[in-house]
């Protein structure tokens, strides 16, 4: 289904709208393996009020995100929903949105827009990276913006947020919070910024407690509830009484198994607290808005750059620098988390801002996605 927002959701608002979405479950299997350290709803839709702007930028046509996630997820899909639409709001652009691709019609559904005159292409997923180079090379005028990727291009560009320096302070905490010494983790697929969120999880829960252990299921499947619920209720009755899920619409069922069973998850992408207030302690949170307005402006400037970005740690949303990963308030729970927990959270998240501890990359190589 295509949007069209200059004909379907063009709004001038007084006050805040927001969308209720119905989420649909499925059933089917995961698999999980232990990994032991050194042993080892609702979904707001961001409105802002409507303002003209003279626009003297390079950018001639119109813009268009594509996704294979869907815009009801909760997280990735309606995150970069809200951003992209933010420009349309900020800069006066005509922004089309198609969501639910599947991988193979990745290559025509970029050569439909491109064919079309839309200057710049947002593919918002780590899938799109191998169709992105393969459409790109036919269509040298259009500007294509791969969120997150590892391909470039003279003109692709790829942003792969350094995910791991959030998550390294989630491990952090969950190794300094946990009674049962096991904690878990729930991935959608085995992409390379899938695995790189679990690696800086790991060593940040290492780092505090060398015994602890780590549950790791990978679910193959974005869009399956079922399946999340299903590693969820494996990894409690494992003893984990901590998860990091990153799994789009799948780690909503993480999210709901884990308020079943009074057990605290970590969220992912957007702060998802707002989906179970006492069972999302916080989240790790991608400032999409201000990844693309980054790149807009690349384009805007005409100084666009076929490279790969990658920006890391912001203390808070906004915040000046590069930086476009930060974590969520705790919310509710902020006065159950101990001073002694905060300070020293507060102190590694500082000094990997600055550099003092550097979390690496880590990832397989995996060669349908490397340029």
């Amino acid at each position: 289904m295509i949007f069209t927002l200059k004909k379907l959701y063009k709004f001038t608002i007084i006050i805040g709208i927001t969308l209720i979405v119905g989420l649909s479950q499925i059933s089917s299997s995961s698999y999980a393996f232990f990994d032991n350290g050194n042993n080892f709803l609702k979904t707001t839709l961001i409105m802002t009020n409507h303002v003209e702007f003279e626009q003297t930028s390079n950018i001639k046509s119109k813009i268009v995100l594509l996704t294979d996630g869907l815009f009801s997820d909760a997280s990735w899909g309606v995150f970069g929903y809200n951003a992209a639409r933010i420009l349309e709001e900020k800069y006066g652009y005509d922004v089309d949105f198609k969501e639910n691709v599947k991988v193979q019609d990745m290559e025509p559904v970029l050569a439909e827009y491109a064919n079309a005159g839309y200057g710049v292409i947002i593919a918002h997923g780590f899938e799109w990276g191998k169709a992105v180079l393969k459409v790109s090379k036919d269509y040298p005028n259009t500007k294509f913006i791969l969120f997150p990727g590892l391909v470039h291009s003279p003109n692709v560009a790829s942003i792969f947020p350094m995910q791991q320096e959030a998550t390294y302070l989630l491990g952090t905490l969950a190794a300094m919070m946990s009674k049962t010494n096991i904690i878990g983790f729930i991935g959608g697929k085995q992409y390379p910024n899938i695995i790189n969120i679990y690696e800086g999880y790991k060593e940040g829960a290492v780092n505090i407690n060398p015994t602890i252990k780590i549950l790791v299921t990978y679910l193959d499947d974005w869009k399956n509830p079922s399946k999340g619920k299903e590693a969820a209720l494996f990894q409690i009755n494992s003893g984990a009484d901590f998860l990091l899920q990153v799994a789009d619409t799948s780690g909503l069922g993480v999210i709901e198994v884990a308020k079943e069973r009074q057990i605290l998850v970590f969220g992912s992408v957007s702060d998802q607290n707002k989906l179970a207030p006492d069972t999302v302690l916080t989240s790790f949170v991608l400032d999409v808005e201000k990844a693309f307005d980054q790149a807009i402006k690349m384009v805007q400037k005409g100084n666009f750059s076929g490279q790969v970005f990658k920006p890391g740690l912001e203390p808070y949303k906004g915040a000046p620098g590069d930086g476009i990963i930060y974590i969520a308030p705790f919310h509710d729970f902020e006065n159950k988390i101990p001073e002694n927990v905060k300070l020293k959270l507060n102190q590694i998240k500082d000094d990997i801002i600055r550099k003092n501890i550097v979390v690496p990359e880590r990832y397989n190589t995996v060669d349908n996605y490397d340029n």
